[in-house]
């Protein structure tokens, strides 16, 4: 009969745990804080432990993991909470966590963790247990989610803080792709060092080579001077190359190079100058369509594609919705001095219902938006404005929108023969004219939320005015 200990300071969940262990032929074991758990673990070496993170007065559970990983290093621990953090994910995962259950806990998912703990068939690899190199201080607590989707990302982050891997991140754009790569970086060794990001498909190939890989004095007109590229400042932390599916094929070449030697050349140098920089790259585009059509080197996708991370558009996880909102409002609250405390009941049900292509940038944007222009303490439905969005393709974002259509203007714009020579600043001062317009417009006037809409300062949004007005 296998042992399996339950430390649980709430009466109830011991109790539902001692029938349905009974029930499935095993010996429970019962503690209801961390000190009576110590004492069943050494004197009767449960075969498994159940532990809960809030015991109470005394030591929590990740305090009472730490130890466990110390003195019985064998013995497989199930991490359970009611609290679905991503703090509180990755740490109970670095610490040497099985597996990680949150509340109210599903019996059946339970009997099936047992078996597969008891056949030895373990999903993932238990990170190793050296407390020393474990015990870091978490710094990203950025993304939510309590659904098991979310769940499964955080474990997996706890557990790729303590392996210098190369790491793959999929997902739509907006659904914090770079969060999970900051989350990755903050939670391991290399938290001291730079987390360096470059948006590959955001500039043209030739000064994308020079801001990845640098250059030498005298490599090309205007290089006055040598510079380091982000893989020399990045030496000894992480570098997230975003988009990496946009990156052009012939610096694929030499990115693969990086991977395989760790060593590269600056532009116009024949040194070679190597980096320890840890890889994690990101795409929202599917990078084995991109193979199979010749866009883009299999070899280099084998090499990115050693763990893959995918994060899912936040329509498929539905139940992260109402944390996201108490999160961003909370967020929200403290960059504008508000006091907003929630939206209505007729809001939630809308802001869940909705699909939300833009993923949780867009929900974001949408409640710092409610917020700037309500007037009440709880945001009503009327000042979510979704409407807007529900035609725009899943991946594409309203910057992209906006690029797009100023683009097609701007094809004529340059070509018409009576435009003079202060085409820039004509073409700057009418989108500049009418964004501000529109901005004021929405928060009626006030020239303070403008400015928050806006992201300027509000004696920045003073002085535009004037300019335009005179």
């Amino acid at each position: 009969m296998n042992k399996i200990l339950v430390i649980d300071d709430e009466q109830m969940i011991r109790f539902a745990f001692e029938q349905f262990l009974k029930d499935e032929g095993h010996m429970p074991l019962l503690a209801q804080d961390a000190d009576v758990g110590l004492d069943l673990i050494h004197n009767d070496q449960p075969d498994i432990v159940f532990l809960d993170y809030r015991l109470g007065a005394g030591k929590d559970g990740l305090d009472l993991l730490k130890e466990l990983r110390k003195d019985a290093p064998a013995i497989p621990v199930v991490f359970m909470t009611a609290f679905g953090a991503m703090d509180v994910a990755i740490k109970a995962m670095q610490l040497g966590a099985y597996e990680y259950l949150t509340k109210p806990i599903d019996l059946d998912k339970v009997r099936q963790l047992i078996q597969r703990i008891l056949a030895g068939k373990r999903s993932i690899e238990m990170a190793e247990t050296n407390a020393s190199s474990r015990d870091y201080i978490l710094t990203s607590g950025q993304m939510v989610g309590k659904g098991p989707a979310m769940q499964d990302i955080f474990k997996m982050i706890g557990l790729l803080t303590t392996q210098n891997i190369t790491v793959l991140i999929t997902g739509e754009s907006g659904v914090g792709k770079e969060l999970v790569a900051r989350a990755i970086h903050d939670n391991s060794p290399k938290s001291n060092k730079p987390f360096v990001a470059v948006n590959c498909g955001a500039m043209p190939e030739n000064l994308l080579e020079a801001e990845m890989f640098g250059y030498e004095k005298g490599a090309f007109t205007g290089a006055d001077t040598q510079r380091q590229g982000k893989f020399e400042v990045a030496d000894g932390g992480t570098i997230f190359l975003d988009e990496i599916g946009d990156l052009q094929f012939s610096l694929q070449v030499k990115l693969l190079r990086v991977l395989q030697e760790r060593t590269f050349e600056r532009i116009g140098g024949n040194k070679s100058v190597q980096t320890e920089a840890r890889i994690i790259a990101a795409t929202n585009k599917n990078l084995q369509e991109e193979v199979s059509t010749g866009r883009f080197r299999r070899d280099l996708f084998y090499r990115l594609h050693l763990i893959h991370v995918h994060l899912p558009p936040l329509r498929e996880r539905r139940e992260d919705v109402p944390e996201l909102i108490r999160y961003f409002i909370s967020k929200s609250n403290m960059d504008m001095a508000k006091h907003v405390k929630g939206v209505t009941e007729d809001a939630m049900k809308h802001l869940i219902a909705y699909d939300w292509p833009g993923n949780v940038r867009e929900l974001e944007n949408q409640i710092k938006r409610a917020m700037i222009l309500s007037r009440d303490d709880v945001l009503a439905e009327h000042l979510f404005d979704l409407r807007a969005d529900v035609d725009r393709p899943v991946d594409m974002t309203s910057l992209q929108r906006l690029e797009g259509i100023t683009r097609l203007f701007f094809t004529d714009f340059l070509t018409s023969p009576s435009i003079g020579v202060s085409i820039f600043d004509q073409a700057v001062g009418a989108v500049e004219k009418t964004l501000i317009h529109e901005a004021l417009r929405q928060t009626r006037g006030n020239q303070m939320h403008a400015a928050q809409l806006l992201g300027i300062h509000r004696s920045t949004l003073r002085k535009k005015i004037k300019d335009y007005s005179a």
